[in-house]
């Protein structure tokens, strides 16, 4: 049991894309460095890098995102014995679906603070909610992405076609259902399951038919409203 004086067991950093390169987007570096102030204000005494690598990207990256980060927190002074990395997770909800199952629950940890990006934090918000439930004390921390007023339009119409994808497909998960959760990932989601139910094109297609959908009733809400 950690002393009383920090306020979370462990922060978690959410991964991003990496550059051709492996480095890390300033956005995901922004992360980083929000994470590891927090961690010198004593929020937390470690801190969990969470990424291997996108689900579209190829499964056997060279470097996870979760490595990339724990390096960029080495070079800002952050102490080896401070670092954990969770390296099998490739979208948000392996993220917090990993976190829990590899670290959370066999540590007794219940108190987490999670840092990312601006634009995506009510997507993890969500996403973490449904996976942790209510036996756990979680909050978010947003670190500033940085992008013009246009990138960031672009990056909220991807946030809610892909949060409405999510209340589709878990739409019969309760929050911290576990058995549920577990079944899913092993069973359903192509980024983990072995044969799954649900192909990452599949996937694919439906998070376009959203974007049409969406297109479409925008248009629809212009003709009614916009004379």
């Amino acid at each position: 049991m950690e002393p009383a004086r920090h306020p979370a067991d462990a922060i978690v950093v959410l991964g991003g894309a990496l550059g051709a390169d492996g480095r890390l987007p300033r956005w995901v570096e922004a992360r980083v460095e929000r994470a590891v102030e927090a961690h010198r204000a004593g929020v937390a005494p470690r801190i969990i890098f969470s990424g291997r690598c996108g689900l579209m990207a190829p499964a056997d990256p060279a470097v996870s995102e979760a490595a990339a980060m724990a390096a960029a927190a080495r070079t800002m002074g952050l102490a080896e014995d401070a670092i954990l990395l969770e390296e099998q997770s490739r979208d948000t909800l392996g993220n917090a679906y990993f976190v829990r199952r590899d670290f959370l629950d066999p540590n007794g940890w219940r108190r987490v603070r999670v840092v990312t990006s601006d634009f995506h934090l009510s997507r993890a918000a969500w996403v973490f909610r449904k996976v942790l439930g209510r036996g756990y004390d979680f909050a978010f921390a947003s670190a500033f992405s940085g992008f013009e007023p246009g990138e960031m339009i672009a990056r909220a119409v991807e946030e809610c076609r892909i949060l409405v994808f999510l209340n589709e497909w878990l739409d019969t998960v309760l929050d911290g259902d576990e058995p549920s959760l577990d079944a899913l990932m092993r069973h359903h989601h192509p980024g983990y399951a072995a044969a799954p139910l649900l192909s990452a094109s599949q996937m694919e297609r439906r998070l376009e038919e959203i974007a049409r959908i969406n297109r479409l009733e925008g248009r629809a809400d212009w003709a009614a409203h916009g004379r």
